[in-house]
């Protein structure tokens, strides 16, 4: 006989077991960001699947399937309601409500999140069911740990890793493989203790065991730390959890034995971190080398100074989440350019409790803390009622104090909410104090018009959020080779912006930032007016980017680029001078960010007002003497307008500050000292 109820749970839980493969979708030919935004686009569909089928649940036996209070529900909805104040209060709510393909992790993906949180730990309850979901996202997440075994072992290039050393599998990022490795082995650790046939306690250490090589892998140093962390805190819990029983006691001394062992033997690696050995280990030689001061890591604690800076001038609630990039261009930093180009721009603190604390303040930062310390209260109360066994408590608590410590250094992504909300479900689930007996009270029959109904507006919401932004995403790809091509580029645009889509500003940015780059092609190929027309669109549409985020100096940078370059095909000085209107208004949002300073100076001296530039790009020099760009652009500019004995004192200047030359800039200055 048809049962509703079970036909809901049904589809509930196959909606479930197909997030765990979400990891694995890529589709590198049909989408921009392709490991980032089909991802999301089918994990919200599949969260909205599943909370459409618990709506009817629910309204099927209110009294059965309503969340009841916890811990963990109480922090989890504090958590949204921060997300969603800080949202709309911040410097720029669109940003924040939708964020863009690249991270796609704004607030309505945050909901989605929200939703698969709740609906699994409502309506999964017993052992049995979280046994088989853990038992299929071990394989789902195994899945994903073969490919990076072959990108590391077998292939590099697979699955566009173009032949880096740290593997990155389906996710993207090592970052992200190493963090996801972390969880798999812990939740295999967890299901090889639990298990009780043979065959799948083996099934669960494997992908257990090849969790923790991936963390290697990936070559993730925060990810190292976290389980380092965490494995001593498991030995602490078991040390403890097993006092008192006198047959445990060799395996007791053993877990305090293990951190001895551990402490000493990373203190001999730190001793020996010069040394060959050491060097080549995955992870441990990154680790023991790591200089705070240099490299990547120096910019990042650079970062954190900005998140601190940033979060002074919103201290409550923040900048809006996913708006650290304002705050650091406020107080960019000159020091960034130090480390090359690729480390000024950063649009995330690298860091999830510094990046929360400057985009979500202190009510933020209190928010997401909030998710541990429930889930460790929920853990710890239901192991003192006997609810629950101390392997659970043990290896739970361990897992978030490695995820904890990992997120110190990184931060959140698609993947690492996906299996974060799905552990902190499952511990709010196991940790229930009143679960209820199945059939009791007696469930309501709906009418066939609700379940159309309620169907009918998910199906229609998934179209609109999910499959449109999909379709338009794809269509520009198509829109952007046609721009190559040149072939019915605008055709292709045009269509592309048909679909509605609430990334329609990140297609206008991919679509002009493509226009501006292909600029000298179309020059050397005489296609001067086919190219002044695509400007002219590309100028356009940053326009309109520019009324939805007034603050994105990024925005101001292309569209001035693209102005002037108009204004130089078709001698127009109008368009020269609203090139350098645009710098100004960046430069005053980034007051110390040598980019825009060079690029303003440029103009002006294209406009005329030497002085101005010259102004300009010693205002540089000033804010950070030991950046060589500045210098030889000054003498550069200088030698242009005749100035030659200042460009002399300009380079001599330079010497005595010990300032080397390379690239660009050796040849400038070679051409100023050729003209003595």
């Amino acid at each position: 006989m048809f049962c509703m109820k079970d036909f809901f749970k049904g589809i509930i839980k196959w909606a479930i077991v197909g997030s765990f493969f979400v990891p694995l979708l890529v589709f590198p030919v049909q989408f921009i960001f392709p490991f980032i935004v089909p991802k999301i686009l089918i994990f919200r569909s599949l969260s909205l699947i599943m909370f459409g089928a618990f709506v009817l649940l629910f309204l099927t036996n209110p009294a059965t399937y309503a969340p009841r209070r916890s811990w963990l529900h109480m922090a989890v909805l504090f958590f949204l309601a921060s997300y969603v104040v800080s949202t709309f209060i911040g410097v720029d709510w669109y940003r924040s409500f939708w964020d863009n393909h690249e991270r796609m992790l704004g607030l309505f993906t945050i909901v989605h999140y929200i939703f698969y949180y709740l609906v699994l730990a409502t309506v999964i309850r017993t052992d049995e069911e979280w046994k088989w979901l853990l038992r299929i996202f071990l394989f789902a997440g195994g899945i994903v740990l073969v490919i990076g075994f072959l990108q590391k072992y077998i292939d590099p290039q697979i699955m566009l890793n173009r032949g880096a050393k740290r593997v990155s599998s389906t996710l993207g990022n090592a970052i992200y493989f190493s963090a996801y490795g972390m969880f798999l082995f812990f939740i295999g650790l967890l299901q090889g203790v639990k298990e009780k046939q043979l065959s799948w306690k083996i099934y669960s250490g494997i992908v257990g065991i090849a969790g923790f090589f991936a963390i290697f892998w990936g070559g993730t140093r925060g990810t190292f730390i976290g389980v380092v962390a965490a494995l001593g805190v498991l030995c602490l819990l078991y040390f403890f959890s097993l006092k008192g029983k006198p047959e445990f006691k060799t395996l007791r001394y053993a877990c305090i034995g293990s951190i001895l062992a551990g402490i000493a033997l990373l203190g001999v690696m730190f001793a020996m971190r010069q040394t060959a050995f050491v060097k080549g280990l995955p992870v441990i030689g990154r680790l023991v080398q790591l200089d705070i001061s240099s490299g990547s890591a120096g910019t990042r604690v650079m970062a954190w100074g900005v998140a601190l800076e940033g979060w002074q001038v919103n201290p409550v609630f923040g900048w809006g989440p996913n708006n650290f990039y304002y705050a650091f261009n406020q107080f960019y930093r000159p020091e960034f350019l130090r480390h090359g180009w690729g480390e000024t721009w950063f649009d995330n603190a690298h860091s999830v409790f510094m990046n929360t604390l400057a985009t979500r303040g202190f009510i933020g930062i209190l928010s997401y803390l909030g998710l541990f310390v429930a889930a460790f209260i929920s853990l710890q109360q239901a192991y003192k009622r006997d609810a629950l066994d101390m392997h659970m408590r043990n290896i739970s608590m361990a897992f978030l104090v490695g995820h904890f410590v990992h997120n110190i250094f990184v931060f959140e992504n698609p993947t690492s909410y996906l299996y974060f909300f799905f552990f902190l479900a499952m511990t709010a689930s196991v940790t229930r104090q009143d679960v209820l007996s199945e059939g009791v009270p007696k469930d309501k029959r709906l009418p066939g018009a609700a379940v159309v109904g309620i169907f009918s507006f998910v199906l229609l919401f998934i179209f609109v959020t999910n499959v449109n932004p999909a379709r338009a995403n794809m269509r520009t790809l198509v829109a952007i080779r046609a721009f190559h091509s040149g072939l019915d580029a605008v055709a292709a645009y045009d269509y592309a912006k048909a679909v509605p889509s609430p990334h329609i500003d990140d297609i206008r940015n991919d679509v002009a930032r493509t226009i501006r780059e292909l600029v000298p092609q179309y020059v050397q190929a005489g296609r001067t007016e086919q190219l002044g027309s695509f400007l002219q669109l590309a100028y356009d549409e940053l326009g309109e980017n520019m009324r939805i985020h007034p603050k994105d100096i990024r925005i101001h940078l292309q569209r001035a680029g693209i102005a002037e370059v108009i204004g130089q095909l078709n001698q127009d000085v109008q368009f020269m001078l609203q090139s350098e209107s645009m710098l100004e208004e960046a430069l005053r949002l980034s007051p110390k960010r040598q980019q825009l300073q060079y690029q303003l100076a440029n103009t002006k001296a294209q406009l005329g007002k030497m002085n101005e530039a010259v102004a300009l790009l010693q205002t540089s020099i000033d804010n950070d003497p030991t950046i060589d760009e500045g210098w030889w652009r000054l003498a550069g500019l200088l030698q242009e307008t005749g100035n030659h004995e200042a460009a002399l004192e300009t380079l001599a200047l330079a010497e005595e500050r010990g300032i080397v030359f390379k690239g660009q800039g050796l040849s400038v200055v070679e051409r100023v000292l050729g003209n003595e």
